[in-house]
């Protein structure tokens, strides 16, 4: 699991990092992919109601 609030991330990866182009445009950056960081991601924004958004990570 990830965590991050604005662009400190909560994680014990180092890997993972975070930015935001503007307010409404966040980006999760992982370097050196590797095969145990494929699967879902979701990015959630804790309005109300809650807006989620989620990706999936495809590593061939």
């Amino acid at each position: 699991m990830i965590l991050t609030i604005h662009r400190h991330v909560i994680s014990k990866v180092p890997r993972y990092s975070v930015t935001n182009e503007n307010d409404k445009t966040w980006v999760l950056h992982v370097t050196g992919v590797q095969q145990e960081d494929k699967g879902y991601y979701m990015c959630q924004v804790n309005t109300n109601p809650m807006i989620s958004q989620v990706g999936y990570l495809r590593v061939v």
